[in-house]
């Protein structure tokens, strides 16, 4: 009973304050925990339902209930709209010098200021019509049979149906689904070629491989920035997001996600800093992490419109558009819609979690009052107070070693990369050679600059072993062999995610396949109604805008656009 006594006395002392402070909270008395309430199906749905409603009353008020209020087009509609005619007309029927294409490069990124000698602005689109060649949609609908059609949509709509509920039937997960329904299309148009129901398909010409080789190439940089050093960049952004204000921590998730989604794509900054924030809510104890962890999904998808690098929706568009949009170009034509969506999201988001950003706040004027005015309630007084004690110990351990030498280089690669992007130069290239040249750094720190891993052997009482030494049948001793290096391809190569790649060939090859039927054109056509022909006037724009985003919703965005 002694031994017993001393040994829990030891217990208690060799104890750290984190745990008395987790058994502290374990031991607290339930009566003190506040009951969880049910949360409302206006307070879940309310939002997002006014926003329809919202949208669906301005496209009524402009459009008719009907829809008969679309206005004709005007003279001028009509005059751009035969001069657009004509010229494509003109760029086709174009004599060209093949030989001089085939020297330029037919793959070759077109130059879009062309002198008057070179040919203008005709001979500018002659080329990018060259160079989109291989993207360029042929409508082939009138050679399916209506069996072919129904087949082919049937077949979409079954892998699109396997693609919301992944683990429905079997846990394949969604990359392995998309694969596998774009090799069942790519067998059964096979089939349907053979049986006289539909036209060839060339499964090779669908696949758009500009979003697929930026996906890689942000995947590879960020993991290598994130992966290099312990404490470097990449921890210090991370440690930068704490704070003992909850409204502070929340605006400055959503500043990191915004400004990193534009930079290195929203898939990237969302699959390293969710964890992070989870790692926050832990942290300090929050009762409710879904406004930070919304903070970022939020901001993430609006950060990322900024760019043409931001989404793999914008790469596509920029890749597939006949106008040759430059990297400068597209953030300049975004800063408008993006800052008044960033903000307007911020607002929303700070009413609706009210009670969670601002504990002990009584309203939105004393909300507004904190945020501008740096006014505290006693319960956000108390969370600062329990933040700084809890990090006295963390500073005081602080050896404030500042930025490493690996950190500086992350910075300035970081920096030239984001200028390679302001110049002009192919995105694609240059995000795969950020992360080529990243990769070949991280390679050479880990053999010739990080401390070796050292196997040692214990005994029972904790002593370190001598090496084990090893003798022949001679008795002559045994040199250890030298220790396989570690390569790569077995450590952060292992961490991109090629399984967001196969997802997106897989959809590629589906949608590629389900175009050729005509049936999405149509779909959309008699969804736009009269609006077809003038979608990107007033009042038109406003019910293709509403279009856009419940197919986005239902199909998901990037196959949207492929489509569309």
């Amino acid at each position: 009973r002694h031994h017993h006594i001393n040994l829990t006395k030891n217990q208690e002392t060799m104890s750290s304050p984190l745990d008395r402070d987790v058994e502290s909270n374990d031991a607290a008395p339930l009566s003190k925990q506040p009951a969880t309430k049910k949360t409302s199906f206006l307070r879940r749905w309310g939002p997002a339902l006014a926003a329809i409603a919202g949208v669906i009353a301005v496209n009524v008020a402009l459009l008719g209930p009907t829809g008969g209020k679309i206005p004709a087009l005007n003279e001028r509609q009509l005059s751009a709209q035969n001069r657009r005619l004509e010229r494509t007309q003109a760029v086709l029927d174009m004599e060209w010098d093949h030989e001089a294409d085939l020297k330029r490069g037919l793959h070759k990124e077109v130059g879009r200021h062309l002198s008057e000698e070179e040919g203008g602005v005709m001979e500018y689109t002659r080329r990018r019509h060259r160079y989109l060649g291989e993207y360029v949609h042929v409508d082939v609908s009138d050679q399916f049979t209506l069996f072919g059609k129904l087949s082919i949509s049937l077949i979409y709509f079954a892998f699109w149906v396997f693609l919301m509920f992944p683990n429905w039937f079997l846990p394949i997960g969604r990359p392995g689904i998309a694969l596998g329904g774009g090799l069942s299309m790519v067998v059964f148009r096979y089939i349907l070629l053979l049986t006289g129901q539909g036209p060839v398909f060339d499964a090779a010409k669908v696949i758009i491989l500009e979003p697929l080789f930026l996906l890689f190439g942000l995947m590879l940089t960020t993991i290598y920035l994130e992966k290099m050093e312990r404490g470097g960049l990449f921890d210090k952004l991370r440690d930068s997001l704490d704070d003992p204000v909850n409204w502070k921590r929340s605006a400055k998730i959503m500043t990191m996600s915004t400004i990193g989604s534009a930079a290195v794509m929203n898939d990237s900054v969302v699959l390293i800093f969710s964890g992070v924030v989870v790692d926050l809510c832990v942290r300090h104890k929050v009762a409710n992490s879904l406004p930070y962890l919304l903070s970022l999904a939020t901001t993430a998808n609006t950060g990322s419109a900024f760019t043409m690098t931001g989404n793999p929706q914008n790469i596509l568009i920029v890749s597939l558009a006949y106008d040759d949009i430059s990297w400068t170009e597209f953030l300049s034509n975004m800063v408008l819609p993006v800052t008044a969506a960033s903000i307007i999201n911020a607002v929303l988001l700070f009413i609706y979690y009210s009670s969670e950003l601002f504990p002990g706040a009584s309203g939105l004027m004393e909300c507004l009052g904190i945020v501008f005015s740096g006014n505290r309630t006693p319960e956000m007084l108390a969370q600062e107070h329990a933040y700084h004690a809890r990090n006295v110990q963390v500073v005081q351990e602080d050896t404030g070693e500042g930025w490493s030498i690996w950190s500086k280089i992350q910075i300035v690669l970081v920096t030239i990369f984001l200028v390679c992007f302001a110049i002009g130069l192919d995105v694609c290239v240059t995000s795969i050679c950020a992360g080529a040249i990243l990769m070949v750094l991280a390679a050479w720190k880990r053999q010739h600059y990080d401390p070796k891993p050292e196997i040692v052997d214990y005994d029972a009482e904790g002593n370190a072993l001598p090496p084990k030494k090893m003798y022949d049948m001679d008795g002559n001793e045994i040199e250890p062999e030298e220790e396989e290096l570690v390569t790569e391809s077995e450590t952060t190569l292992t961490e991109v995610d090629y399984g967001l790649l196969m997802l997106f060939i897989g959809q590629f090859i589906l949608i590629g396949s389900f175009d050729d039927t005509g049936v999405p054109q149509a779909f959309f056509n008699s969804a736009m109604g009269g609006c077809a022909d003038q979608m990107t006037s007033v009042p038109c724009v406003y019910w293709f805008v509403l279009v856009i985003t419940i197919l986005s919703n239902v199909a998901s965005n990037v196959p949207v656009v492929q489509m569309l």
